[in-house]
């Protein structure tokens, strides 16, 4: 006999916005977490006859009752809704499915959202019944409680609805509180980190993310990350290097150091093998202390919307099915891509596309929506999401760049003979002038203790601007930065600081600045992170096609548009040329700039 489906809906408003009611309760790990659902154990990826993808999942129920299910992929609109279906493999249950949906019921002067959740269970027999009186219904109702919680003015924790109080060490929290306050971070970081590392939820405390609270805090993002990286060393935080899939961009292994990261890794859930880059697919994650407290990400859910922040929206297709996400507004580069077979095609901001056997094909630009037919013979799961890589991401390339890090963790590096590849990086190399004289005019002890007070002026410009020192050859100076527009954001401030450094140490230094971006490996070098590659070699050519007072760059360094902007502003002297650079093929299109002020003094 076949029993009724039992059907739920509850609707509720909440004095928030639709973006942080989203973010709250699309948040499933974190959402599940906090209701007092039970911790889930996943099997990697499996594909149905039909093409279908889906993990096992495994609980105990009341932490006695143990049941399986199939979890099919999440399904989403970014703001508007998501859905998750349960399919039971044991226990008295065939099926559960739950929808969110989110509504605008306010204005802008008092926002409100509407949210409707729907849910429906499918009892196998009559304990099926039992256990959704049991269990279900009181869940459904405490994730409707959830926002019930939430304090606007109280940004850094997520509600608490069914968590238990931390136990924080607070003498030592008090303690390292002081310590750190003595390091050069803001008093308001040290009050914010205290505050947060008392109140946080386990979920939060176990995986702190720098963008989320400088985003919360009204900070910015290198104040907080450079704050949490002191924080650390003194034994307030934890580190870890997650290993990120370029593709899904989903952490699929974690390391407590650099020297444990492997060459290549594989993603169970794209299938693809990939080797690990310090631009995308190695990141920084950081976690309360144990010594302070003990906190565990328990994981509940591996698919919800808020697990992939970059995917706007998804379906399940089926074959022969015909779908519409709605258009994303703006111009960011977006891209569909089919999960696991990670067939991908760019697209604008609307458009027509059939899915086949053989790939994509875009059948029209002038549609009003995002329209998707699955033409091939298999169902597919399609995600609408960005393109790009989102820069507040804390990677290794823009972490290992900070010279704070470089200050804080020297030991932190490679294995001996790893290499890791990174996409995009800009080293500067420095040159001073007419070091040779400089030695045989005042002696070596003087000549040194000059060269040592100007790699010192160097290194204070290079990390104020998010960049840090990579090693000095003689009187030069190699540098690395993550942004080119802070690298050449540095090199003009050392040229324009240079004559107040001089006027100080009544010197008479003169330097010569060149950066070039590109590619480059990674390396350990002497138990230093190190950098090779033609990036590096030609940035120390580059340096030598310059004088006293300039900077040279590439033409294409020159172009970008962070580094058009950045020079817009500047009173400069701007000259393009080309020049064949000592072992390098080929002739090379670079940028002077010059200082008018300098170029004036010189002059005259």
């Amino acid at each position: 006999m076949t029993l009724k489906s039992k059907h739920y809906t509850i609707e509720k408003e909440y004095p928030v916005d639709r973006q942080t009611a989203w973010e709250l309760l699309a948040d499933n790990n974190r959402l599940n977490d906090a209701i007092g659902l039970f911790p889930v154990k996943f099997q990697p990826n499996k594909t149905e006859a039909t093409g279908l993808i889906y993990r096992e999942a495994a609980a105990k129920v009341m932490g006695v009752v143990p049941m399986t299910w199939k979890s099919l992929p999440f399904e989403w609109q970014e703001l508007e809704y998501y859905t998750t279906e349960r399919q039971y493999l044991d226990g008295p249950l065939n099926y559960y499915i739950l929808t969110l949906e989110f509504f605008e019921a306010g204005d802008t002067q008092q926002p409100r959202t509407k949210v409707r959740l729907t849910a429906e269970f499918s009892p196998k027999n009559v304990l099926g019944y039992v256990g959704i009186q049991a269990t279900g219904v009181p869940a459904l109702k405490k994730i409707m409680a959830f926002l019930d919680d939430y304090e606007p003015q109280q940004t850094e924790q997520a509600p608490r609805t069914n968590q238990r109080a931390p136990k924080v060490n607070t003498e030592q929290l008090e303690s390292l509180s002081k310590q750190l306050a003595a390091y050069p971070v803001a008093p308001e970081f040290v009050a914010r980190l205290k505050r947060y590392l008392t109140d946080s939820t386990e979920q939060d405390a176990a995986e702190i993310v720098p963008k989320n609270l400088a985003k919360q805090w009204g900070m910015s993002m290198e104040e907080v990350l450079r704050g949490m990286l002191y924080a650390t060393k003194i034994g307030l935080l934890e580190l870890s290097w997650h290993v990120i899939c370029p593709n899904c961009r989903v952490s699929k292994d974690n390391h407590r150091s650099l020297s444990e990261l492997e060459q290549s890794f594989h993603c169970d859930l794209c299938g693809v093998a990939y080797d690990a880059n310090f631009d995308q697919s190695v990141e920084l994650h950081f976690s309360v202390h144990p010594t302070v407290r003990t906190a565990y990400a328990e994981v509940y859910c591996v698919g919800s919307p808020l697990i992939t922040p970059h995917v706007i929206a998804q379906r399940i297709v089926r074959a022969g099915q015909s779908v519409s996400f709605k258009p994303v507004a703006g111009h960011t580069p977006m891209r569909l891509r089919v999960l696991q077979l990670n067939d991908q095609i760019r697209i604008g901001q609307t458009g027509a596309f059939w899915y086949t056997a053989s790939g994509w094909i875009e059948q029209s630009r002038e549609a009003s929506d995002i329209a998707i037919t699955n033409d091939s013979a298999k169902d597919i799961v399609v995600a609408l999401e960005h393109a790009d890589w989102n820069e507040e991401t804390v990677t290794a390339a823009k972490v290992t760049a900070m010279q704070e890090f470089r200050d804080l963790f020297s030991s932190e590096v490679l294995a001996p003979g790893q290499k890791i590849a990174i996409g995009h990086v800009t080293i500067l190399f420095t040159d001073l002038k007419g070091s040779t004289a400089l030695y045989e005019e005042s002696g070596d002890a003087n000549a040194y203790g000059r060269v040592r007070g100007h790699f010192d002026f160097l290194t204070e410009h290079i990390k104020q601007n998010s960049g840090s020192v990579v090693k000095t050859i003689g009187d030069a100076v190699m540098a690395v930065f993550s942004k080119p527009a802070d690298g050449v954001k540095a090199a003009l401030a050392i040229q324009e600081k240079l004559d107040a450094f001089n006027e100080q140490t009544h010197d008479t230094l003169l330097l010569r600045v060149g950066l070039f971006s590109g590619p480059a490996i990674a390396v350990n070098s002497n138990d230093r992170l190190d950098y090779f590659g033609r990036t590096v070699n030609l940035a120390a050519r580059v340096q030598g096609q310059g004088d006293a007072g300039e900077v040279i760059i590439s033409r294409s360094l020159f172009e970008q548009p962070d580094v058009a902007k950045l020079l817009e502003g500047q009173s400069l002297s701007i000259e393009s040329f080309t020049a064949e650079l000592k072992g390098i093929e080929g002739e090379q299109d670079l940028v002077r700039l010059r200082m008018h002020e300098m170029a004036h003094i010189e002059a005259g």
